[in-house]
């Protein structure tokens, strides 16, 4: 077994994250899986993996000496809630949870957020291992520890923080992927293309039909300069009060308002990224922080990877800047992150609306 390895080095709270193909395998188990307090658990999980995964997974915790229970949830953003959340914290009771079990969450980023929140919060903090199935979750959310819910105001607004005692990242879980859910984990990744430079991009303009055609080992290497990236991030800013991690929202201004303008249903988070991002570039563009050149490779990344980047005609743009506004990351003024150049964002507040307005608008007509 060949893998990546890189900690998120944060002192009593580091944790390794682990990136490969065929992680999950029983052989794994003893090499892979840390110490807990306790022996006893459970893998968090929803109806559409547990048929994939579940079994797999459980055998794997149990061949490195853990016993384990299944909880599985409803498949969806509609159900990242707080009445979804009530109804684990009861299974993780009637399942015999102490302060010494662990949470497993074996999912994409619905399931790591649900189950990362409760293991914070259930009895004061338990054990959380993070085995993210998605691209997204693999190379985002289930590194960093942040979690949340939402609410009918938006994405996330009520959250806390649980750093993973370990993140497994297997490529085997790539298989069974939908395609949109494939494209919608690149939508991030070209993300932290952007945020990286000419390294990283270069990269993905090469790989692009491995990539596309999930190639275990051109997968893996993605998700490490991803994953690398994010936790550069994290160790600098691991709370997210000191500014660093505001790069990390690039494209989601306008993406988390376009997810909730569609009640969460048009678009996949990653899709909606994508045309945030795509929104972003050009509002740089248009206020000449991102030069020409950069704009057009960027965006002809974006294009070659079959990313949505126009947001849609009836999108009424007043009503998307209100939402933006309402942002959990809005603050006394409307900010976003904006490229000065390919690798070098940074976080630009009382942006001017009408300027926006305008670059939105040509978002419609977004063509290369």
């Amino acid at each position: 077994m060949t893998f990546h390895k890189l900690t998120v080095s944060l002192q009593s709270r580091s944790y390794p994250i682990y990136i490969g193909s065929g992680l999950t395998r029983t052989s794994s188990a003893v090499e892979l899986v840390p110490i807990m307090r306790g022996q006893n658990g459970v893998v968090v999980t929803n109806k559409t993996i547990a048929p994939l995964y579940l079994e797999q997974v459980q055998k794997w915790l149990h061949d490195a000496g853990y016993t384990n229970s299944a909880i599985i949830l409803p498949d969806g953003e509609e159900y990242k809630n707080h009445e979804t959340l009530l109804g684990l914290y009861q299974d993780m009771f009637a399942a015999g949870l102490q302060r010494n079990s662990f949470v497993c969450a074996l999912g994409g980023g619905v399931i790591g957020d649900l189950a990362g929140y409760a293991a914070a919060t259930y009895m004061r903090g338990v054990d959380l291992l993070q085995i993210p199935t998605t691209i997204l979750a693999q190379v985002d959310s289930a590194i960093g520890g942040k979690n949340g819910v939402n609410m009918e105001g938006g994405k996330n607004l009520v959250g806390t923080t649980c750093q993973p005692r370990v993140v497994i990242s297997d490529v085997d879980f790539m298989k069974t992927l939908p395609e949109r859910e494939i494209l919608s984990g690149l939508g991030e990744v070209l993300k932290y293309g952007l945020l990286a430079g000419d390294d990283f991009i270069s990269f993905l303009e090469m790989n692009k039909s491995e990539i596309l055609a999930r190639d275990p080992r051109s997968l893996a290497t993605m998700i490490h300069y991803c994953s690398r990236i994010k936790a550069d991030y994290v160790v600098r800013d691991e709370y997210d009060r000191l500014g660093v991690r505001a790069a990390l929202n690039l494209g989601h201004t306008v993406g988390h308002a376009l997810e909730k303008m569609y009640a969460y249903k048009q678009f996949t988070h990653g899709e909606a990224i994508a045309i945030g991002s795509a929104a972003a570039l050009m509002f740089a563009n248009e206020t000449k922080l991102l030069a020409d050149t950069a704009l057009q490779r960027a965006l002809q990344l974006f294009s070659d990877f079959g990313l949505p980047m126009q947001i849609p005609e009836e999108v009424d743009i007043d009503k998307m800047i209100e939402i933006m506004g309402r942002d959990k990351k809005a603050e006394d003024s409307l900010s976003m992150v904006l490229l000065h150049g390919l690798g070098d964002p940074h976080l630009e507040k009382n942006i001017d609306l009408s300027k926006l307005k305008n670059v939105l608008q040509k978002c419609k007509q977004l063509q290369l």
